[in-house]
């Protein structure tokens, strides 16, 4: 079992690598540095998207507020102009 083993390993070392490694450490070095670029790309435009975010829901408050405010109902509570669509006096066919 041990020679059998030996001899594996002997034609494991003497076979060709699948690819070539000779730069394969430089490539390392250069896709660390792309990394560290992207983070801190990403950390220092953080602030940029936090604000717009912000700025886009005060926006939508505002405008949802006023936009509300100037459909409000008037008169009691409920009962508007809108009654007359009620499903009960539309089957009833009294207008």
């Amino acid at each position: 079992m041990s020679e059998h083993l030996d001899d594996v390993l002997r034609r494991l070392a003497a076979a060709p690598t699948d690819h070539f490694l000779g730069g394969i450490e430089a490539e390392l070095s250069r896709d660390i540095r792309l990394q560290k670029r992207e983070t801190t790309l990403v950390f220092t435009l953080a602030p940029v998207g936090a604000a717009a975010v912000a700025m886009a829901l005060a926006l939508g408050v505002t405008v949802g507020g006023v936009t509300a405010a100037a459909r409000a109902p008037h008169g009691m509570g409920g009962l508007t102009d809108a009654e007359r669509l009620a499903p009960s006096t539309l089957l009833d066919g009294v207008r």
